[in-house]
């Protein structure tokens, strides 16, 4: 008789333990299940762009990106004048570039850490072809004493950084993040092709002589000509 009440204590006891163990496992459980509710509902933190942060503005700061504000105290300050200074000769520097990049790069041109080099260009050349089959339109012109064709950004949309990170203007230490750092390359796209193209429809560049001021990267594994984002046009 005595074995037999050890033998039912001993049962009832493991099944004691084994209802607090899932007993815990259920309240763990229950409370994952309201964490993430609760994380899904009111997160614990949310990546705003910066246009995002902007927009939070009143008055007439209403509907202007923080990339404009950031854009517009320096594009005619900084940005159009170190073009002007410091362009260089597209005819003189892109054989330079297509025979040696990395001696290229470290004499003319701009890059943040192994990044492809970015270089600011001029010359004078004549529009061969236009290009708006996509949104992506180019332009492509013929520039004496150089034996490759080259491709201007004609818009809407233009591809690439070239135009920020070739002027050493703006600096990846001047935001704090990333999204922040590409809104403004987008900008200063955008007023480009707004300067460049303010007078004239790129459509009807065909056959012109144009001189220009750009930027490029300079990718030596593409086999495509340099695409130009360009800051000035004329004819």
């Amino acid at each position: 008789m005595q074995m037999t009440s050890l033998s039912k204590d001993s049962r009832t006891s493991a099944q004691a333990r084994v209802r607090r163990k899932n007993f815990r496992r259920l309240v763990i459980l229950v409370l994952f299940v309201l964490l993430a509710i609760v994380f899904t509902l009111r997160p614990p933190f949310v990546l705003r762009p910066l246009k995002d942060q902007a927009s939070r503005g009143t008055g007439s700061e209403t509907g202007q990106s923080a990339a404009s504000k950031f854009v517009d105290p320096i594009w005619t300050s900084k940005v159009l004048p170190t073009f002007e200074e410091k362009a260089r000769d597209i005819a003189k520097v892109l054989p330079e570039i297509r025979a040696d990049p990395d001696a290229a790069g470290q004499k003319y041109g701009r890059r943040e850490a192994t990044n492809p080099y970015n270089y600011m260009v001029k010359g004078t050349g004549k529009v061969t072809e236009i290009h708006n089959e996509s949104r992506a339109g180019t332009a492509t012109v013929e520039i004496p004493g150089l034996n490759e064709k080259v491709a201007f950004q004609i818009g809407p949309v233009v591809r690439g950084t070239a135009l920020r990170d070739a002027t050493g203007v703006v600096s990846f230490n001047q935001f704090s993040n990333q999204l922040d750092y590409a809104d403004v390359s987008k900008e200063l796209n955008g007023r480009a092709l707004k300067a460049a193209f303010a007078n004239v429809d790129p459509a009807s560049l065909a056959g012109k002589t144009v001189t220009f001021f750009g930027a490029f990267t300079f990718d030596p594994h593409l086999k495509t000509p340099v695409l130009i984002t360009p800051v000035r046009i004329t004819f």
